[in-house]
């Protein structure tokens, strides 16, 4: 915990704006208490079930459910106890672990904006503790599912997760509103540690509603040899979202981070993922694609900075507009401090090619379905490291955002 003069900054830092994003006014919405709840029975009624469909999930196969500012815990299914993995809620965990504490707040520090300061203050350290020991190879996706079912309430949550050295895991989170609620704000801390050789894959789904404004706030560590897989997709009309997720590679570390974004409505989206390769040998690929409709603006960025002999950076931002009242601004930034990084980064915006929707209907394809196919082509990226289950379901999702792009 920080100190008196710590939080006295957390404080200040409570009307500290964002240096991205438009800014949000959080008195305009309501703060509920945080709770830990045992029984599940009270998703019954919550729309849980149609929030958790929007990302791909059914509302049996998580093992951490957080709906508002209530955590719902589930025990650990039988085929992740025998690996002796903790899934948890982080309130709970602070209270039972000491390596929760030890690792709670140390990657985001509370005062970097007004939105860290209110989860700081406010959030009740609400959210996910998952703890995958040293040497153990977990073989099924790890899933959480985050809904928020009230009008215009403040949803915190505080993930922590530590992989061990030598371990594997990949955990699949999901966010949504069920239809109905159109306000509100989501502010996520995610706290990511990946141990000496070790490697997570992190999978996350997003479908809010027009009204929502989100702002998650994540950051991962990767210790020699370690390997983070980042693969993120937001498909949904959006109020405001704004992330910009950071990993610090050691040694021979890597990281691969991927953007699937369909911007639509009036919604302003940016998003954008950094990495800082401060040992030697280590190296990081961004990759983004951004489809526009609408009157939406995305503004895509993108950072690699080289600090360490033998590393090596590569960003890809392609954005395709679908409407002249649409616009994508992509922002790479490449630096490098030693003579022997290499880092290098391409960037295009354009729209459907007339030849190739024409060839299409050519074929016997109505214009919309199209230029659904040619949409789907474009948002297909490579997914390195994700579980052949979990990637049936992207797939599903992925179909499913091509049809939702072009209206």
């Amino acid at each position: 915990m920080h100190e008196s003069s710590g939080k006295a900054r957390v404080i200040e830092a409570l009307q500290k704006p964002a240096p991205y994003g438009p800014d949000i006014d959080l008195g305009r919405y309501e703060f509920e208490e945080a709770r830990v709840e045992g029984d599940p029975s009270v998703l019954s009624e919550s729309g849980l079930e149609r929030a958790a469909m929007r990302v791909g999930m059914d509302s049996s196969s998580p093992s951490y459910i957080q709906l508002n500012q209530m955590a719902i815990y589930r025990a650990i299914h039988r085929a992740l106890e025998k690996y002796n993995v903790t899934i948890m809620p982080l309130r709970e965990a602070l209270e039972k672990l000491e390596v929760a504490r030890e690792l709670s707040w140390k990657l985001i520090k509370p005062e970097t904006d007004k939105y860290t300061a209110h989860a700081y203050l406010y959030g009740g350290e609400l959210g996910y503790f998952i703890y995958v020991p040293p040497r153990t190879k977990v073989p099924l996706p790890i899933y959480s599912c985050l809904a928020i079912t009230v009008e215009k309430r403040v949803q915190f949550a505080h993930n922590v997760i530590y992989v061990g050295e030598g371990s594997e895991a990949h955990v699949v989170t999901g966010c949504s509103v069920p239809h109905g609620v159109s306000e509100g704000v989501h502010i996520g801390i995610s706290e990511f540690y990946v141990g000496r050789n070790a490697k997570l894959t992190f999978s996350m789904v997003h479908a809010w509603a027009r009204g929502l404004h989100v702002r998650p706030r994540t950051a991962a560590r990767l210790e020699s040899g370690g390997e983070f897989v980042n693969y993120y997709v937001l498909y949904s009309p959006v109020g405001s979202i704004q992330a910009y997720p950071r990993a610090v590679l050691e040694e021979n570390a890597k990281t691969y981070m991927a953007s699937i974004i369909a911007g639509s409505e009036s919604g302003v989206y940016d998003l954008g993922s950094m990495a800082v390769l401060e040992g030697r040998g280590s190296s990081a690929e961004i990759v983004s694609r951004v489809v526009a409709r609408d009157s939406c603006k995305i503004y895509a960025r993108a950072e690699i900075r080289g600090e360490a002999p033998k590393s090596k950076g590569h960003i890809e931002c392609l954005g395709l507009l679908l409407s002249n009242d649409s616009m994508i601004s992509s922002i790479p930034i490449i630096t490098s401090t030693t003579l022997e990084s290499r880092i290098s980064h391409e960037a295009a915006i354009g729209m459907i090619a007339q030849e190739e929707l024409e060839y299409l209907m050519c074929k016997g394809f109505t214009e919309e379905e199209a230029k659904a196919i040619l949409v789907r082509g474009f948002m297909s990226v490579e997914a390195p490291g994700i579980p052949s289950r979990v990637k049936v379901e992207m797939d599903k999702i992925l179909d499913m955002v091509s049809r939702q792009a072009i209206g």
